[in-house]
């Protein structure tokens, strides 16, 4: 492959989505979920609000991200796999809320906005076709700062 495979290390597996954890930074390095339009349909029964973020305990409490990590850190909790993916139970949905596949988003001006973007264009496919598989996950860009050298910065929450 040009860009090299995916980890395989900590892998783990939901119904409707796996992902790789790196422990370094108790951040998913990858989220691969399978969409069907039944996964998106508006159901009444499946509330959100019945959903709360937890953590993970299948990952060493040591390496696993916590809602105090994020507690007045700026960030917001971000979906990797979105909730609005996976609203045929609410297993389903739940699911996507432990921490694992939770990211630190910038709230203004990309998770509640481009990235819920991406998320809803990602739900129309799935309307329109039998299967999306959808791919998410970090990045760490480059930013050139005012000594002229490039830092990538990444605050590791905890």
């Amino acid at each position: 492959m040009k860009f090299g495979f995916p980890s395989l290390d900590q892998v783990r597996s939901f119904d409707n989505f796996v992902l790789s954890y790196d422990r370094r930074n108790r951040n998913a390095q990858w989220v691969f979920e399978h969409i069907k339009p039944e996964h998106v349909m508006k159901n009444e029964n499946i509330k959100r609000g019945k959903s709360e973020f937890m953590e993970d305990n299948t990952i060493h409490k040591f390496f696993r991200a916590t809602n105090s990590d994020f507690k007045n850190s700026g960030y917001d909790r971000g979906h990797l796999a979105a909730a609005a993916n996976h609203r045929h139970t609410q297993k389903a949905m739940d699911q996507t809320f432990t921490l694992s596949n939770i990211s630190p988003q910038v709230g203004n001006g990309f998770n509640r906005d481009a990235w819920n973007d991406l998320e809803k264009y990602v739900r129309a496919k799935a309307r329109q076709n039998r299967n999306v598989y959808c791919c998410t996950g970090p990045l760490y860009l480059p930013r050139r700062e005012n000594d002229g050298k490039v830092y990538v910065k990444y605050e590791v929450i905890g």
